[in-house]
C-alpha cells in the first residue's frame, strides 16, 4: 500500500514541479530568442554575400573589359596600319577615277561642238585622250577600290566584335571563323617576326561565346608573338573529337620553366616587362575557359618553346 503524502510534500512537489516548467519555458523561450537572433544574422549575413557576389561579378566583367581595351591599344597602331594601306590605295583610285571622268568630259564636249566629225578625228580625239586605256583601266581600278573598302569593312568589324561589351552570349558559332577573324586583327603584329601555320579542322558550329572565346584567342596569339623575340614560327590548330574540341598554339620562342608555368594562370602574375603586361591576360583566359566547362593545358621548355591547348567539351543550350 502506497504511504499516503501529506499537504506540506504535495505543497512541495507542486512547487518542484511549477519551477521545473519555469525553467523549461525559461529555456524554450531563450533557445527560440537565439534562434530567431541566429535566423536574423543569417539572413543579414546571406543578403551580404548577395551583395558582394553582385559586386564581384561586376568587378569581373570590368576586369574582362579592362584587359580586353589593353589588348586593342596594343593592337591600334597595327590596326591602323592595316586599315591605312587599302585606304590609300583607295584614295589614290579614286583620284585617278577623277582624272578620267574630266578626260571623257572633255572629249564629251568636243563631239558635242561638232556637227560633222569624221572617222579619222574621231580616232585621233580617242588617242588624245587615252580613252581605250581608261575604259579598260576603270573595271580594274573599281575592282580594286572595292577591295579595299572590304578590307577596312573587315578590319573595323573584327574589331568590334571583339571590342563589345556585355553579358555572356551564348550561340552557335565556327571556332574556325573565330580564329580566322582573331588572326586578322593581330596581322600586322606578327607579320614582320612570325610566321603563321594554320591547320584547322573544326568547320563544325559549337555552342560558345564567341566575344571571350575571341579573347582567348587573341590573348594567346599575342603571348606567342611576343615570346618570339627575332624570328619564328606558330603553329594554330583546331581539331573536333567526339565529346570536346582542341585549339593549340605552338609556338618555338623562349619558353618557360616548369615553375613558372605553374603561376601562370595566377591573377597579376607576369613574366613581361613593367608597362608591357598586366598579369590578368591568362588568368582572365583560363576563367572563361572553364566558364565553358574546359580546360587550358601548356607544355613548355626553355629555348624550344611553348603549347597552350584549350580543350572546350562540346554542350548543348540547357532549356530553360
Amino acid at each position: 500500500m502506497t504511504p499516503r503524502m501529506d499537504e506540506s510534500d504535495l505543497i512541495k512537489q507542486i512547487n518542484l514541479l511549477k519551477r521545473k516548467l519555469a525553467r523549461e519555458q525559461g529555456g524554450r523561450e531563450h533557445a527560440e530568442q537565439l534562434l530567431e537572433s541566429k535566423a536574423r544574422e543569417l539572413y543579414q549575413l546571406n543578403q551580404k554575400l548577395t551583395d558582394a557576389l553582385a559586386s564581384l561579378k561586376n568587378h569581373e566583367v570590368q576586369l574582362i573589359q579592362q584587359e580586353k581595351l589593353a589588348s586593342i591599344g596594343l593592337l591600334a597602331a597595327g590596326v591602323a596600319h592595316e586599315i591605312n594601306t587599302p585606304a590609300g590605295y583607295v584614295v589614290s583610285n579614286l583620284n585617278t577615277l577623277n582624272n578620267y571622268i574630266e578626260s571623257i568630259e572633255q572629249c564629251h564636249q568636243t563631239l558635242d561642238n561638232q556637227e560633222q566629225f569624221k572617222r579619222s578625228q574621231y580616232h585621233n580625239l580617242i588617242e588624245e585622250h587615252d580613252l581605250n586605256f581608261i575604259l579598260e583601266d576603270m573595271p580594274a581600278l573599281i575592282s580594286t577600290t572595292l577591295k579595299g573598302m572590304q578590307k577596312i569593312t573587315s578590319i573595323v568589324g573584327d574589331l568590334k566584335a571583339y571590342s563589345r561589351e556585355g553579358s555572356e552570349e551564348f550561340d552557335y558559332v565556327c571556332v574556325d571563323e573565330l580564329l580566322i577573324e582573331t588572326l586578322n586583327l593581330t596581322a600586322n603584329q606578327l607579320k614582320y617576326h612570325v610566321v603563321v601555320e594554320t591547320d584547322f579542322n573544326c568547320p563544325n558550329d559549337f555552342y560558345a561565346d564567341a566575344t571571350k572565346l575571341s579573347q582567348v584567342f587573341l590573348n594567346l596569339i599575342i603571348n606567342a608573338g611576343q615570346a618570339i623575340k627575332e624570328k619564328g614560327r606558330l603553329i594554330i590548330r583546331s581539331k573536333e573529337f567526339a565529346q570536346h574540341i582542341e585549339i593549340s598554339f605552338e609556338d618555338d620562342g623562349s619558353g618557360m620553366d616548369k615553375a613558372t608555368a605553374l603561376k601562370l594562370f595566377d591573377p597579376f602574375f607576369t613574366t613581361k616587362p613593367v608597362g608591357v603586361g598586366t598579369g590578368i591576360g591568362l588568368y582572365i583566359c583560363n576563367d572563361i575557359v572553364k566558364k565553358h566547362q574546359g580546360e587550358i593545358k601548356v607544355h613548355s621548355e626553355i629555348g624550344r618553346g611553348s603549347t597552350f591547348i584549350v580543350v572546350l567539351p562540346k554542350c548543348e543550350p540547357q532549356e530553360s
